[in-house]
Order: C-alpha cells, then sequence, then structure tokens
C-alpha cells in the first residue's frame, strides 16, 4: 500500500489527550531527548492532510497522532529526520513514512514550524495521566520562527515541586494518622443524640493544621470553597457556627503529637472526615478515595 492515512481516530489527537503520551524526540546537542511539543502537528494543519508516505506503524490511546517523529537541532535550524511507530511491538511489519517521497529529501528543513519546542529536564515531580501534562523540575523552552530557533530559556519548576512534595508528604501522613485520629476523637467526645441534639454532633469535614513540632495548631471546617464568595462564606460559619464544634474537636485531638513521623520543616495541612450515622447510631471515619488505594 503506495499511502497510508491517518485515519480520524487519530485526528482525535487534536482537540484532545485524554492519557499520558508517547512523545516526539529531539537530537540536540549530542543528546536525544524526549520533548512534549509536535511540530509535525503545524505541518498537517498548514496542509489540511495527514497523509505519510509507506508508512506502517502502531498508535493507540497512548499516542493519538498516531506516529513518533525524531527531530534534530543543527544550528540553529530544525529538521525532521524520522517518523515512525509510536509502538514497535503491535502485530505489524514496521515501516517508516518515506520522507524523500513526501518532501524529495530524506533529512527535512521544518520551516512550517513556528512555536516552541518544551524539553522537560531533571526529576519527574508530578505524573498526570494527560497528554504532556506531567511537572518536571525544570524545562528547556526553545522558540523557533519559519524553523529557526530565535530563543531558548530554561524555566524553573522548583516552586510547583516544592508544593508538591509538600501534598504528597501530607498524603503519605494523613494515611497514617486518620485511624489514631478517629479513635481519639472518637473516645473524647460524646457521640449521643440522645444527650447531644444531632444539629450539634461535630460530624464534619476538618482540614487539622499541624505545626512543625507535630502539635496541633488549627482546626477548620472544610467546605470546599471555590470562588472568592463560597470561601467568605466559609470563614463566616467557621468563626461563628462551626466554632465550637471547631473547639471541641481540638480539645479532643490535643493529646495527640505526630512528630514521630518525620515532618516537613514547616505546618502541615490533613484532611479528617467523621460522620455520625443516626440510624446505627454510630460514629464513621471517612476516607478519601486515595486513602483506600
Amino acid at each position: 500500500m503506495k499511502y497510508l492515512l491517518i485515519f480520524s481516530f487519530f485526528l482525535f489527537c487534536k482537540f484532545s489527550y485524554g492519557t499520558g503520551q508517547v512523545p516526539d524526540y529531539l537530537v540536540y546537542k549530542g543528546d536525544t531527548l524526549a520533548i512534549f511539543s509536535n511540530p509535525l502537528e503545524k505541518y498537517f494543519e498548514k496542509f489540511g492532510k495527514r497523509e505519510l508516505i509507506d508508512f506502517v506503524g502502531c498508535g493507540s490511546t497512548a499516542c493519538w497522532r498516531g506516529y513518533k517523529a525524531i527531530w534534530e537541532l543543527k544550528g540553529d535550524n530544525l529538521y525532521l529526520v524520522q517518523v515512525t511507530s509510536c509502538h514497535n511491538s503491535c502485530g505489524l511489519e514496521i515501516k517508516n513514512a518515506d520522507l524523500k517521497k513526501m518532501f524529495g529529501t530524506d533529512i527535512v528543513f521544518a520551516d512550517w514550524f513556528s512555536g516552541k519546542i518544551i524539553v522537560p529536564q531533571g526529576e519527574r515531580v508530578q505524573y498526570i495521566h494527560m497528554g504532556y501534562a506531567s511537572i518536571y523540575k525544570k524545562e528547556l523552552h526553545i522558540s523557533f520562527k519559519d524553523g529557526i530557533r530565535t530563543n531558548e530559556k530554561t524555566i524553573s519548576n522548583e516552586k510547583i515541586a516544592n508544593k508538591i512534595r509538600l501534598q504528597k508528604r501530607q498524603r503519605e501522613i494523613a494515611l497514617k494518622v486518620q485511624d489514631t485520629l478517629f479513635y481519639q476523637v472518637k473516645k473524647a467526645i460524646v457521640w449521643d443524640t440522645i444527650k447531644t441534639p444531632f444539629y450539634d454532633l461535630c460530624d464534619e469535614k476538618y482540614i487539622l493544621t499541624f505545626n512543625k513540632k507535630g502539635k496541633l495548631k488549627k482546626v477548620w471546617v472544610d467546605y470546599e470553597s471555590e470562588t472568592t464568595k463560597e470561601k467568605r462564606e466559609e470563614w463566616w460559619w467557621n468563626i461563628t457556627d462551626d466554632r465550637k464544634c471547631r473547639r471541641t474537636i481540638k480539645k479532643a485531638l490535643k493529646p495527640i503529637n505526630i512528630s514521630y513521623l518525620d515532618l516537613p520543616k514547616k505546618k502541615i495541612e490533613l484532611p479528617f472526615e467523621i460522620f455520625y450515622d443516626r440510624k446505627t447510631g454510630k460514629l464513621e471515619l471517612w476516607k478519601e478515595m486515595w486513602m483506600e488505594e
């Protein structure tokens, strides 16, 4: 088959990447680097047809575009040097696209490409199962105009990396202490609707703030507010109607110290959600989905 069209299944890549994607690669300063960019897509957009001559390869949900391109930066010029299959083991006899038939040369100057090539660098601090959304410690941004490099700079993601590391550590700590916190609250507070009206029971979703020495410093009812208005309302309820429950939970957990868990050198915030089942008369610990994994 002389021509193989990349079917509409792969056209979906233009609009949505619901899965982490196989990257293209760039040969740069002697290294072959994964890139979070697909310059060949600009070519398809410009000429309005997705066609790779003599190409046989396999795509997948991890490679919606249906191919993997290899690029090389020579001087300031960007060249396409190979278009191959996303995957090698797929039951087909893999055949690279014939660049000479497509462009008249085996090494193609990418004069159609204007934009950025993003090269992830260093530690991957968070994997995100969508396109090229995973976060790395650094990124090299190389800008092009008509296939010619015009600028490059390194972007540090250190601040967001530190935030992600803290979030991960808080999740780990929360997972370890949930049962201990629940036992203490269950023991120290009277959970009885005969003695306490149900509307005064303190079964809520809380955010517990511990200092770096492992002592509980703040209890806050979490309404999961997003907008400014919602956040203002959350603050109001916390200092009025929820104030008694916040104090009750804080008093119950006062004996708890979690410094044995090798805490970060800053305050941490842990989720803690309890629910009183009025039918069974039992207090339950509600764990978030990631705690059940």
